[in-house]
């Protein structure tokens, strides 16, 4: 990690920053926990709390966690990006920076223009970004993330910590809370109510709660190797918010409105390609916030973007719901589900995985929610498939 960006937010986080990795693995842990194990691979499903490269994650496990919410934990080096100075306020230890790659601008790129063009602008490197590839700092923590789809709409983007600025988390609308504590956000939102919680974290050097599309994150610094507390309180955190998140239920056999809301990661390239998709496919566009109003707790990872009722086979009547984890304009990724009335027993938390059907089945109030473990981009890619896909899959789980 010599030739790369680090920090650390207290002393005793030093020796683990300049590593550039931590020094404890946390299997046994998992294994003690009845944890999956998953070392440096990603959770599906928590791509919002998810650094993006495996050289930044570390000991990642996935489970029922101490608190007794389904979700991930892991060590991460947390980047944030410099400037002049990293982008985070406060006090930073040991602080080096790498400069990364250089990006010229790419527009106006006149390097076409023949023999003085090169003169004129340096090549822009186009090539892929990598790991370590940007001017920023690494910063040893640790994570806990829980999928909460209660809160995908009123803490859309929402950052809790004691920082005055942390990007790229510095949401435009600002809350304060009790003992310094500072809760920004895309927009006003419910008091979470977790002020006891976060007073037992003031001590601590970094502490920060981030809610993205439906995806409480939890983070604390340091490579902890018991993280029993961090769980515990992540489950309570993720407890209140639900609890805070205002909702309008209703029946799952209801027909709701017609597109009308503003999301607005959503672009009108994906709007169009979700029309023509509905009509492709004959079912009727609902509007996505008052579907995640309806069904707060369904458990779709993300915040939904596109929501469509019908017949989706002969005489198989539900819904086909799209949801984004990340913000749909840059990642173009979304995660397709099929959703059917259904009264079976309750799944375990975090439902029945079936790698070999790419599916994750989760049977909650009377619905039975299937999504997919894989994500779809902007063209065609998946839909039809997921539909019969799923609907195999019910016929022979469902039916038993």
């Amino acid at each position: 990690m010599a030739s790369h960006g680090y920090a650390a937010f207290a002393p005793a986080d030093v020796a683990d920053a300049k590593r550039g990795h931590p020094a404890c693995s946390l299997e046994a842990y998992a294994a003690e926990r009845g944890l999956e194990w998953l070392d440096r691979n990603a959770a599906a499903a928590f791509s919002a709390a998810d650094p993006g490269y495996p050289e930044y994650r570390f000991n990642v496990a996935r489970g029922v966690l101490p608190g007794g919410r389904y979700g991930v934990l892991f060590h991460q080096l947390l980047e944030v990006p410099v400037t002049k100075w990293p982008n985070i306020s406060g006090t930073l230890h040991a602080t080096k920076v790498r400069l990364g790659r250089w990006w010229m601008p790419s527009l106006p790129d006149r390097t076409d223009i023949p023999f003085i063009g090169a003169f004129l602008d340096a090549p822009t490197d186009h090539s892929p970004a990598e790991a370590f590839d940007s001017k920023a700092v690494w910063i040893p923590t640790t994570t806990v993330a829980i999928n909460v789809p209660e809160t995908a709409l009123p803490y859309f983007l929402t950052r809790i910590d004691r920082r005055a600025k942390h990007a790229p988390f510095d949401f435009p609308h600002q809350q304060r809370l009790a003992d310094g504590w500072r809760l920004r956000a895309h927009g006003p939102v419910p008091d979470p109510g977790i002020d006891a919680i976060l007073a037992r974290h003031a001590d601590d050097p970094y502490f920060a709660v981030h809610v993205l599309r439906g995806t409480v994150i939890v983070r604390r610094n340091g490579y902890l190797a018991d993280l029993d507390e961090l769980t515990r309180d992540a489950c309570a955190i993720a407890d209140a918010l639900a609890a805070a998140s205002p909702s309008e239920p209703r029946p799952f056999s209801d027909a709701l409105p017609a597109p009308h809301s503003h999301h607005p990661e959503v672009t009108p390239g994906w709007r169009d390609g979700y029309a023509q998709l509905a009509a492709r496919l004959r079912l009727t566009l609902e509007d996505a916030d008052a579907y995640q109003r309806a069904f707060p707790g369904l458990g779709v990872p993300g915040r939904a973007v596109a929501v469509m009722r019908g017949e989706l086979a002969p005489g198989v009547h539900g819904r086909l719901v799209y949801s984004a984890e990340r913000n749909l304009r840059l990642a173009e990724r979304a995660r397709g589900a099929v959703l059917l009335a259904h009264d079976g027993p309750p799944t375990p938390p975090g439902g029945e995985r079936h790698p070999d059907r790419h599916l994750v089945y989760e049977q909650r109030d009377g619905v039975a929610v299937l999504w997919s473990l894989r994500t779809a981009g902007f063209y065609r890619e998946e839909q039809e498939e997921l539909i019969e896909r799923a609907l195999e899959f019910a016929r022979v789980r469902l039916e038993r």
